[in-house]
């Protein structure tokens, strides 16, 4: 039996990179740290190394993209918190960061176990959203809405911008334009009603 070679780089992050993509593909039952092991090409003993069930693989996973897309969202609104304009900001980054990384998204929405609760906020909720939330609600007392609609309001909000991140990662949808495009239209029309 040819011994695979020694690995050189970032492996954690290759692994996690390979699990992503193989969790896709074929969903949580058959995924292992052997097949992620051989989507890397290393023995199937050195993800061991860095994670010690797949339970920690999956976990660390949902660390790995939530932390760059917490760093994506947080960077589009940097010093604009307070404007009218940062939830507009906010949901572009949403949305950049899901064509950016398509693969992501899948796994946060389906194989992730994250919770969103859209009733109420939860010390627990997952960042992204608890940004996106606070910053919408921001939005919305500048604008003067009543805070009995604020619920209803996120969910239109968010519903848009996930909506079109999730038909922006979808394989077998095909559009030649840009998503963002859309998603800023979409908010030039609700602002200026005709």
């Amino acid at each position: 039996m040819k011994e695979k070679p020694y690995h050189h780089g970032n492996l954690r992050n290759e692994l996690i990179e390979a699990g992503i993509r193989l969790i896709n593909e074929e969903g949580l039952k058959s995924f292992s740290l052997r097949k992620v092991a051989a989507r890397c090409q290393v023995s199937h003993t050195a993800p061991y190394s860095h994670f010690k069930d797949v339970d920690a693989l999956i976990s660390a996973m949902g660390e790995y993209v939530t932390e760059q897309f917490m760093h994506k969202l947080r960077s589009s609104i940097q010093g604009k918190e307070e404007s009218r304009w940062a939830m507009a900001l906010l949901g572009q980054a949403y949305i950049d960061f899901f064509i950016e990384h398509p693969p992501y998204f899948q796994f946060l929405y389906y194989y992730s176990g994250l919770t969103i609760d859209l009733d109420q906020a939860q010390p627990e909720d997952y960042p992204p959203f608890a940004l996106f939330r606070s910053t919408a609600y921001g939005l919305f007392r500048k604008l003067g809405l009543p805070e009995e609609a604020d619920s209803t309001n996120l969910i239109s909000a968010w519903s848009m911008v996930h909506g079109i991140a999730s038909l922006s990662t979808t394989s077998g949808i095909k559009y030649s334009g840009n998503w963002t495009e859309i998603f800023m239209a979409t908010l030039a029309q609700k602002e200026n009603p005709q």
